[in-house]
């Protein structure tokens, strides 16, 4: 991956992808289940497994765009099974698990901020997940904006989605850049007019390189 980000001089705002990007996503383990999945099943005695497929398996975007509420798909599913425990249980346990945020990012965040920079969180979630990051997880006291698509919407990689952070910073497309982890969503906010990194796993010490740039304002 190259360290430059050519027109990186006219950035005047940061995008950051949250889940693989400033909150390290956790990796599904030998028999396919992610951290909170298992965590669950071992704290509220139910088939994880079968709990995801059921509330995750069909018509994902129903969710991510805000269209149904995973609480109730969780409760549906504990009517049908006759599963005994308190959906909420399991958001509270889900949302604590799968936080772990990248420190090495965290401390780049006030740097960007001293540096002039405005910064945004754009991830597709649903809108409980959502809320818990920006307010439970205090994310929204890091940074000016969480846009979820949950609560907009609309997910990346649509145009609408980009337009969307455009109209509530007023600035350009070439003004801004999009720090994510999925190829097709950089591919997609290039092709808008934005600015693009491909984040990968680990990749802290390469961007803070590329965003260099930025980061010297704050010593002009």
């Amino acid at each position: 991956m190259s360290e430059k980000i050519d027109g990186i001089e006219a950035v005047r705002a940061i995008v950051w992808d949250f889940d693989g990007v400033l909150n390290r996503a956790g990796m599904r383990d030998g028999e396919g289940l992610f951290p909170w999945q298992r965590k669950v099943g071992e704290e509220l005695g139910i088939d994880a497994r079968a709990m995801g497929q059921a509330v995750f398996g069909r018509d994902k975007a129903a969710l991510f765009e805000g269209r149904e509420d995973v609480l109730d798909r969780l409760a549906d599913w504990a009517r049908e099974t006759g599963a005994a425990f308190d959906p909420e249980d399991v958001l509270e346990i889900w949302f604590q698990t799968d936080h772990d945020p990248d420190p090495e990012l965290e401390r780049l965040l006030p740097l960007l901020t001293q540096a002039g920079l405005a910064q945004v969180i754009l991830s597709n979630n649903e809108a409980r997940r959502a809320r818990w990051i920006a307010q439970e997880a205090g994310w929204a006291g890091q940074v000016d904006a969480v846009f979820a698509s949950g609560e907009t919407g609309v997910m990346k990689p649509s145009g609408k989605a980009f337009e969307q952070v455009e109209q509530a910073l007023d600035m350009l497309p070439h003004e801004i850049l999009l720090i994510d982890d999925t190829p097709a969503n950089v591919a997609a906010a290039e092709k808008r007019g934005w600015l693009g990194w491909d984040y990968e796993p680990g990749g802290a010490m390469a961007l803070v390189q590329a965003l260099m740039p930025l980061l010297v304002r704050s010593q002009e």
